[in-house]
């Protein structure tokens, strides 16, 4: 069985420390945040053609890290779905089509109980909490498979794989 875990969350949540960890500890692929290093080459400035540009450029980075054994994603088409909407209202059709087809994940939801880092790609400071109950909201509404993940350092890691080896379980029976 392939096992697609992602990483997701609001902003400075540890998302993408998550990600590398587990990708080591689990050995799967690692499927870096696209948005990141499409944003630092624009220095920060985007439009709504470049969050669809990213979203392409997600799907084809997971294409080619698609195995068998599966990947761990650090973000995915729920962040750019989430992002859109907060930013330009409802999604275009192309970024809804990417989102409901992308296959079976299981989602590691990072709680935001991490200090806030700042960056200069980072937006959204004082509202990761609500931001985080969209996530949740989204998660539940879509019926997709997910845990939220809490604490620092090794306890979050833990609690991680806790949950990664929960769900594998659940899903051979």
């Amino acid at each position: 069985m392939s096992l697609n875990i992602v990483i997701t969350g609001p902003e400075s949540a540890g998302k993408t420390e998550l990600a590398v960890i587990l990708s080591k500890k689990i050995g799967l692929p690692l499927v870096t945040e696209i948005a990141r290093d499409y944003l630092s080459q624009r220095m920060g400035h985007y439009l709504p053609s470049d969050l669809l540009s990213i979203s392409e450029l997600q799907c084809r980075q997971e294409s080619v890290m698609r195995v068998d054994s599966g990947f761990v994603a650090d973000t995915d088409h729920q962040v750019l779905s989430i992002w859109w909407q907060e930013k330009y209202g409802p999604l275009p059709h192309r970024l809804s089509e990417l989102y409901r087809n992308q296959g079976e994940r299981f989602y590691l939801l990072c709680f935001p109980d991490l200090p806030w880092q700042r960056d200069p790609l980072r937006e959204n400071e004082h509202d990761r909490k609500r931001l985080f109950d969209l996530y949740v909201r989204d998660l539940e509404g879509r019926k997709l498979p997910y845990a939220i993940v809490k604490g620092i350092g090794e306890e979050r890691t833990r609690l991680a794989v806790q949950a990664i080896t929960g769900y594998k379980e659940s899903s051979i029976c």
